[in-house]
């Protein structure tokens, strides 16, 4: 297989979805003191750096107390909170006056009192579109990741944690980059940890087989890929391919291509003026019309109905 296919479909469905850019501060607390987290990012990240803390959505009695080198992910429409205690009294987070700023990072402090500190950092993303809609489904509101000692993603969260601490030229890209890799590496963690709940995407990764297959789908999906083509990239008979991918996630291998192609037409319709003739190259149709007659076997209606609709 070349090496153009070796594609990660969770790192294509990220990237795609442009989830990049997150906004992040690092924090600390001392003493008694509870922070209430903004309402409206799709999926809030939040380490613990050092201390200890209780972390909560909605309800207390559902609070997890997080350790220093904890990662929690946090999807939720319902306001988050971290305290030193469940239920503790709470100051909104974007209400405390940042004591500095380094690098374009807000460093605020919470609490009062002496004692050794909790400190954590936060970021926020918000993604485009909904190509990412079945993977947040697939997390819980909270989910705690505890990275077992010299696991890549430890590695990273030190990694990390050491940049806060000290300035330095092209600080900002890097903390960005690596608070993209932990993104990664935590959603990946998570989702191994729970393959039941997992997208069924996830799980077909593990088949040596069929992850060939979807990886080659997800590395040229404008490709006139026939069962034949990834069952021979896949080193399977038609037939077995077929099986294996249906029973693994629930389509047929050109209907999950057809349902990606659609997926990506979603999101150039929604966030460009690209024409439809544009778009259908893109997807590798043969044409504006035969793409147009595929958008709406698949939704319904034609795409420029469906684009004035998702812009209006």
């Amino acid at each position: 297989m070349r090496a153009s296919q070796a594609v990660d479909v969770l790192t294509d469905l990220l990237q795609r979805s442009r989830a990049r850019g997150a906004a992040f501060s690092h924090s600390s607390a001392r003493g008694e003191w509870g922070v209430r987290f903004p309402v409206g990012a799709r999926l809030a990240i939040h380490g613990i750096l050092g201390g200890e803390a209780y972390a909560w959505v909605g309800d207390p009695g559902g609070s997890r107390h997080v350790l220093g080198g904890d990662l929690l992910l946090v999807r939720s429409t319902s306001t988050q909170f971290m305290a030193h205690a469940p239920g503790a009294a709470s100051v909104p987070f974007d209400g405390q006056p940042p004591v500095a700023q380094s690098c374009g990072t807000l460093r605020r402090e919470f609490g009062a009192g002496t004692g050794d500190a909790t400190t954590f950092f936060c970021g926020a993303y918000s993604f485009d579109g909904d190509l990412c809609a079945g993977l947040l489904a697939a997390l819980p509101e909270l989910t705690v990741v505890r990275p077992g000692a010299g696991s890549s993603l430890r590695a990273t969260v030190d990694v990390f944690a050491g940049e806060l601490l000290h300035e330095g030229p092209g600080q900002q890209a890097l903390l960005d980059s690596l608070l993209d890799v932990i993104l990664v590496q935590a959603l990946r963690e998570q989702l191994s940890a729970d393959l039941r709940a997992a997208p069924a995407w996830f799980r077909a990764m593990a088949d040596p087989a069929v992850g060939v297959a979807l990886r080659a789908v997800h590395a040229d999906p404008a490709r006139a890929w026939t069962v034949a083509d990834l069952a021979a990239a896949a080193s399977l008979s038609r037939a077995t391919l077929a099986r294996r991918f249906t029973a693994l996630l629930g389509v047929a291998p050109l209907a999950y291509l057809t349902d990606w192609r659609m997926a990506l037409a979603r999101e150039q319709l929604r966030s460009g003026d690209a024409g439809l003739a544009v778009v259908a190259r893109s997807l590798g149709y043969a044409s504006e019309f035969s793409f147009a007659a595929a958008f709406k076997r698949h939704h319904g209606v034609p795409p420029g109905r469906w684009r004035g609709a998702a812009t209006a």
